[in-house]
């Protein structure tokens, strides 16, 4: 391996891995932790953490999937399975509750709700054809208070019928832009095996807003790839919706939403065909999800060429603002998991698209690859960098904001898919200028194969999460908390999530998988 600046002071870490809790051996103390940066789900202005389990078996069912709740400054955890007081469903063999997660107060109650993503849900007969759950959050926590909402195709306004395979909620996204006077509480959702009349797995994609004062649904829409105003055509295999991302504006003067007008849905297509490259891939920015701004890697100014396989858009995470009286700001980072980079395939890509200008389409800020210039590490075959990707964190001057992307199918050292993570500053022109490369010695772990590490990541402004849900030393999985003081050399404790500990079930089976 070969590093880049930081990554040697991060690599020796290892040396000093007996430092606070993040070590093996140690007892957690994420449970008696109070930070305000993250989901509040019970409004005690602790920052809480939702650790999904999709593969737990839960009542004899298997796969079933559970959601772990850490309420920071609590002594205990708690669970959520469907079915309990403020879920909605019951849990199935093979439902797969927990697929996808997220957080968002769609309510406008100060609590924060959470939004669970099952596509493996069947519905009305139909195998696979998805739900989205909404877990309102209470002051007796999330599932405490008003009932949940389950969220399905042809109910409640959302356009299309559950068939097989849909996979409706497969990706979900909140709207994350930063508003003055409040954001428009949204969810976006993915159907990526939607089949577009007779046209196989094409793949649907859509907006769900929701009432301020009643968290009810307020508006919806749904588009595919032959909606009016949306490019290209929907073809069988194009996966649009896989990758889903929602933000506020373009538009300036607090980014106005009246229905979903005012939101711009970012939908990737993976499975786009580029003339004769299969599954290169695209995305799709439909601005009030009637026109839209098509990115490839055929798009002039950006890095890197379409290519068989190269699944660009399979992996979306994004920030933004809006001024009241200003331009909205966006960042958008878009994986490539499935870039061939020299002989090494699947090695993986990453690009960063921003503007501060109201600007679509969103000019590129900078790509990168494992092989860049003064990146840290080596692209390897299988290490899939770019197939998890988070932003958000503490600015660096110089540096910016942080950009995150897993690389789990990492092999260090001798140590097959042990998994890292790779960080980045939005604002570096280079992206190999100030970078990090994170493996589980970070957290004073030792990596080691199988573990994919960095296969969940969520970002947050006094630590960077990470879930190793194959993880071999814990058995069942583990997610680790590492304080961004250490991220950039300055070892600090950081929290620790582990199966049979602080009323985490201990029968988990892929604990992590999941992280909001």
């Amino acid at each position: 391996m070969r590093f880049g600046r930081l990554t040697a002071v991060v690599a020796a870490l290892g040396a000093v891995a007996a430092f606070g809790t993040g070590t093996a051996g140690a007892a957690p103390r994420a449970a008696a932790e109070c930070s305000p940066h993250g989901p509040d789900f019970n409004g005690d202005r602790c920052a809480d953490v939702a650790i999904a389990d999709p593969d737990a078996t839960v009542s004899g069912k298997a796969r079933a999937g559970r959601i772990n709740i850490v309420y920071g400054g609590a002594a205990t955890a708690a669970s959520l399975t469907q079915g309990q007081p403020g879920v909605g469903d019951a849990p199935e063999a093979d439902d797969g509750f927990g697929t996808a997660v997220r957080a968002a107060d769609l309510d406008g109650d100060g609590h924060a709700d959470l939004v669970v993503g099952v596509p493996s849900e069947s519905v009305a007969g139909g195998d696979d054809a998805g739900v989205i759950q909404v877990i309102y959050g209470s002051a007796a926590g999330l599932g405490g208070g008003r009932p949940g909402l389950v969220l399905r195709q042809g109910a409640g306004g959302i356009g299309g019928t559950p068939e097989p395979g849909d996979r409706f909620g497969a990706a979900i996204a909140v709207n994350r832009t930063t508003v003055a006077d409040g954001a428009a509480p949204a969810v976006a959702f993915g159907s990526p095996g939607e089949d577009v009349g007779d046209v196989a797995d094409a793949g649907s994609a859509g907006v769900v807003t929701f009432d301020r004062r009643t968290g009810a649904v307020a508006a919806t829409a749904t588009i595919t790839q032959n909606s009016t105003g949306i490019g290209g055509a929907a073809e069988a295999g194009d996966r649009f919706g896989a990758a889903v991302e929602l933000f506020q504006g373009p538009g300036g003067f607090g980014c106005a939403v009246s229905g979903v007008r005012g939101l711009t849905l970012v939908a990737g297509a993976p499975g786009e065909d580029l003339g004769d490259r299969r599954d290169a891939g695209m995305l799709h920015l439909a601005r009030d999800l009637a026109t839209d701004t098509p990115l490839s890697q055929d798009t002039p100014g950006v890095d890197g060429s379409a290519e068989t396989g190269d699944q660009f858009g399979a992996a979306l995470a994004l920030s933004s603002y809006c001024e009241h009286d200003g331009p909205s700001h966006v960042r958008l980072a878009v994986g490539v998991p499935a870039e061939d980079v020299g002989a090494a395939a699947d090695a993986g890509m990453a690009h960063l698209f921003a503007t501060d200008d109201d600007e679509l389409p969103l000019p590129q800020r900078w790509s990168a690859t494992q092989d860049a210039p003064d990146v840290a590490d080596t692209a390897e075959a299988g290490d899939r960098f770019g197939a998890v990707l988070a932003v958000g964190g503490p600015w660096r001057d110089g540096f910016g904001e942080p950009v995150v992307a897993g690389v789990p199918g990492e092999d260090v050292g001798s140590a097959a898919d042990a998994g890292a993570m790779h960080v980045f500053g939005d604002a570096a022109g280079t992206p190999g200028n100030g970078d990090v490369h994170l493996t589980q010695s970070a957290a004073g772990a030792v990596p080691q194969p199988g573990d994919r590490f960095g296969a969940a990541l969520t970002s947050r402004y006094d630590h960077l999460l990470s879930g190793a849900p194959d993880d071999a030393t814990y058995d069942r999985g583990v997610v680790h908390g590492i304080a961004w003081p250490t991220v950039f050399g300055t070892p600090t404790p950081g929290p620790l999530f582990v199966p049979g500990r602080d009323g985490v079930p201990a029968d988990a089976v892929r604990f992590g998988a999941g992280l909001a």
